[in-house]
Order: structure tokens, then C-alpha cells, then sequence
């Protein structure tokens, strides 16, 4: 019997239930990390996406991508975040945004 690939895109609902818009999420990044495509295991000069890490009490680091190059805030600034989605694999959840902005 053949299971069809289910897709399991990123949606706003799923970061809703893991990222809590009652507490301060805090930008634990320095600097943003580049990710590159790989290719015949190396890496091209070709840019894939932009990380930064953040932390939220209660719960552990977390990274979140970003597709055009954001900037980084000061650490441990308090942070909102454009569009933040969620997408559930296996036991993980893996985050996006369209942008994030330090909040005074």
C-alpha cells in the first residue's frame, strides 16, 4: 500500500502553540548565521537562509530562519517577531519569520 506524502507546511497556528504572545521572547544571537546550500557534501558560496536564536521561560533555545538577511538585535533584547510559523517533523518543531524587531 503506498501512504501519500503528506506536506506539512508552516503555519502561524503551530508557532502559536509552542512561542507564547503573553511572555518576552529574548534574542540570544550575536550575530546572524548564514546557511549555505551544499552540494556533493561542501558548501556552495550560494546563501540559503539567515538564523538567530532566542529563548522564551519555559522553554529551551530556540533558532528561527529567516529568507532575507535580518539584523541581529543587541543580546538578550527583548524581541516580536514578523509572521513567526511553526512546522512540526517528527519530535522537533522548526521556526520562520518574515522579520523580527527589538522592542523597548
Amino acid at each position: 500500500m503506498k501512504i501519500p506524502k503528506r506536506t506539512n507546511p508552516y503555519l502561524e497556528t503551530t508557532a502559536d502553540r509552542y512561542v507564547s504572545k503573553d511572555k518576552p521572547v529574548y534574542s540570544l544571537s550575536p550575530s546572524v548565521d548564514i546557511q549555505y546550500v551544499w552540494e556533493n557534501n561542501r558548501p556552495t558560496s550560494e546563501i540559503k537562509d539567515y538564523r538567530l536564536w532566542f529563548a522564551q521561560e519555559g522553554l529551551p533555545p530556540f533558532a528561527v530562519k529567516f529568507y532575507t538577511e535580518p539584523v541581529a538585535p543587541k543580546f538578550l533584547a527583548k524581541v516580536n517577531f514578523e509572521k513567526l510559523a511553526g512546522l512540526e517533523m517528527k519530535s522537533s518543531v522548526f521556526f520562520q519569520a518574515d522579520g523580527v524587531k527589538e522592542v523597548k
